[in-house]
């Protein structure tokens, strides 16, 4: 176990800045937090939840998968080094689950080549981040139980630093981190671990949608008439940190050239599941709709779980970000109640 006092944490970026790519919560000239490339000059730590989860670290919105010349095909993959700081422990279990699904029956090596080369230092919360926060509830936070490479617990001055891989041992091995007696720390890490998790509400309509799904027991009308109110933006799928759906298409660049590209895409849209034949599976909003939520609460494995609840991970920006109020909060309060 570490201690850092926070006057040297600028130091210890810059520091890790020499020999990785530092995505950190930055303040923008509109003073929005956001997570970009570490500025000393506009570095915060007075920050919540983003808006968008790290997950375009590991697959970006779009990216080029293959280069094609006269019908060789040479894959493009990433060796960007990359230190992800800041991040919340909703968003590292997001980390962990959406790894496992993209490695389920293939190995996704365009993914892999993106996490494989990026490490996690997680700022556990000391409480809910806005009013829709239920990570409790999911399991999956307000502190990360594995996945992390450091994680940092704010206790005033200073940081207590918990080291989670070989990795996390070589960034704080730096004169700036201090060891700290292991009882000591300890007892300070789980009084703030306790008083995080018991300021965060829990729903309990949660699990009770989830029994009622796994038991066939919603209609199809419950569906259609939240498929009624959506929109189509597919916003709720692009803040979410645990989807991943997308496209594939071709782009000639050239006579005989091309490239191969993969961009992100959303199961609420029509066409994701239109079949060659014009036949669509999925032909109502509300059927759209429900196969989402399923896939949140109901279609998984205990591998992609990794301790949680589901793959629903309680960041609930879905329910900040829907123009019409249909996210996961809104749904399942709604199934408890059918």
């Amino acid at each position: 176990m570490k201690i850092l006092d926070k006057k040297h944490l600028i130091k210890i970026i810059k520091n890790w800045a020499e020999r990785y790519r530092v995505i950190s919560p930055v303040k923008t000239s509109h003073n929005e937090t956001i997570f970009d490339i570490f500025d000393e000059n506009n570095f915060t730590l007075d920050y919540t939840k983003p808006s968008m989860p790290p997950k375009s670290l590991y697959l970006p919105q779009s990216e080029t998968i293959f280069t094609v010349e006269n019908g060789e095909y040479t894959p493009v993959t990433s060796g960007i080094k990359t230190l992800l700081f800041g991040i919340r422990a909703c968003d590292m279990t997001a980390i962990l689950q959406s790894k496992s699904f993209m490695n389920g029956e293939v190995e996704d090596i365009f993914y892999n080549s993106h996490s494989d080369n990026t490490f996690t230092v997680v700022m556990a919360c000391a409480g809910p981040q806005n009013d829709t926060c239920f990570c409790t509830t999911t399991k999956s936070g307000p502190y990360a139980k594995k996945g992390y490479d450091l994680q940092f617990y704010d206790i005033g001055e200073s940081f207590l630093v918990a080291i989670g891989s070989e990795t996390g041992t070589e960034l704080s091995n730096i004169e700036e981190f201090s060891n700290i007696d292991d009882a000591e720390a300890l007892y300070k890490i789980q009084s703030f671990q306790q008083e995080a998790e018991q300021s965060i509400e829990r729903i309990p309509e949660f699990t009770q949608a989830m029994d009622r799904l796994s038991n066939g027991g919603i209609r199809d009308e419950f569906w259609d008439r939240f498929g009624n109110k959506c929109i189509v933006c597919g916003g709720c799928t692009f803040v979410c940190p645990t989807c991943t759906c997308f496209n594939v298409a071709d782009r000639p660049t050239a006579p005989g050239k091309g490239d191969r590209l993969r961009t992100w895409d959303a199961c609420l849209y029509g066409g994701f599941t239109k079949e060659a034949s014009g036949h669509n599976p999925r032909s109502s909003q509300g059927i759209r709709l429900k196969r989402r939520h399923e896939h949140k609460l109901l279609y998984y494995t205990d591998r992609d779980t990794h301790g949680g609840l589901c793959t629903c991970v309680g960041c609930g920006r879905c329910s900040d970000y829907c123009p019409v109020h249909i996210g996961t909060i809104e749904v399942v309060k709604a199934i408890a109640g059918e």
